[in-house]
């Protein structure tokens, strides 16, 4: 039986924790023994229950000296935690995760490395290394580099042109189950009209560019009401500034919740104001379920929506929101026409999405796919 290592930051809320229990239904548990080594202890996301399945972490919290210690003696964090050898070692988010496993002892292991975000825009593994030097090097101890989007791969290969991977794949998350069969048990609920952001409350996803494309909706006579799923360390600022633009009617944060599908196929569209994605699990999630999408345009939206057939692009601003819900709530051959795209979005991604031997193949040395 081979033994898998991944090691992530955290299982809290966030794409790539989602992207990784999605991954790990696809893990044949008969012929892998899976141990997950989480550098921080928050763990939110449930884990499925298997005996060859371990979770563990190194550190009981974060804070400026237990980064100090990750980033300045990575070696030492490794042999005093990871006490096994594995067949293959997987930093599965960028940082710390991936400045721990470079350091690993082990030769023998097939090292992976995922690459979540677009460093063109957001770079923020570069707190677990000295400088660009040094996590360049890190990567080059890698035998292969996954990148969950072709923004993610382009950003990376821009930010370290000088770096060639032997093996570099375009790593599409895959769906879950649930997902997948989701839209066979559902039934609308009678519901006043609602559109839905699902997103992590952090400054680069746009929820202040929002806050303030919805004010000018109201302000302009229209009728709006938003769902904002999700927790983050801007909760405090986002309530404090919904209220100061009196848009508590308007605008309602929900709160955590692992798999809101029922809420999001009952809503009217989905709305992505990020700043920047990579890959937006939750605009996947929406065209899988059918649900109309209006995006603030960057490479990671314009990719999921092929620049546009299969959702609706408008400008990384305020005022580009505020244009594209005005005419989504006053158009309704728009509604329809963004159903349709999202139904053809979902058709286009079923095809290029993971399947579980493809990631048979990933495990092995010297496969490409």
């Amino acid at each position: 039986m081979k033994k898998i290592l991944f090691m992530l930051k955290h299982l809290s809320l966030g794409g790539a924790e989602k992207m990784f229990l999605r991954l790990l239904n696809y893990i044949d548990l008969e012929q892998y023994e899976v141990h997950i080594k989480l550098v921080f202890g928050d763990q939110i996301q449930s884990m499925p229950q298997h005996s060859n399945i371990k979770v563990s972490s190194i550190f009981a919290v974060k804070n400026d000296e237990t980064k100090k210690l990750i980033k300045l003696c990575p070696e030492k964090i490794y042999v005093d935690n990871v006490f096994e050898k594995y067949d293959i070692e997987i930093a599965f988010l960028e940082g710390y995760p991936t400045r721990i496993i470079s350091a690993s002892s082990n030769s023998s292991s097939i090292k992976v490395a995922f690459i979540h975000t677009d460093f063109r825009f957001f770079h923020h593994s570069l707190n677990a290394f000295e400088n660009c030097e040094c996590e360049m090097s890190c990567y080059q101890k890698f035998t292969k580099l996954f990148f969950v989007s072709k923004a993610a791969r382009d950003g990376f290969h821009s930010t370290y042109p000088l770096l060639s991977p032997k093996y570099e794949y375009i790593f599409y998350p895959p769906l879950s189950d649930r997902m997948m069969s989701f839209d066979e048990k559902y039934e609308k609920i009678p519901e006043e009209p609602y559109f839905i952001t699902l997103t992590r409350l952090a400054p680069e996803k746009g929820l202040f560019k929002l806050i303030d494309a919805v004010k000018k909706v109201k302000d302009s006579g229209l009728k709006i009401k938003i769902k904002i799923f999700g927790i983050g360390p801007l909760y405090n600022a986002i309530i404090q500034k919904i209220r100061q633009e009196n848009l508590d009617e308007c605008i309602f944060l929900m709160g955590y919740c692992s798999t809101p599908y029922c809420e999001l196929k009952n809503s009217m569209g989905y709305i992505c104001p990020s700043d920047n994605e990579s890959f937006g699990i939750s605009i996947e999630e929406s065209l899988f379920l059918e649900v109309p999408i209006i995006a603030c345009r960057c490479p990671g939206t314009e990719e999921i929506l092929h620049n546009g057939d299969f959702g609706l692009l408008v400008s990384n601003s305020a005022e580009g929101l505020f244009g594209g819900i005005s005419e989504f709530i006053e158009n309704t051959t728009l509604r329809s026409i963004l159903k349709q795209k999202a139904i053809k979005g979902k058709d286009y991604w079923k095809i290029k999405l993971l399947s579980p031997s493809n990631f048979e193949k990933l495990c092995l040395p010297d496969t490409n796919i």
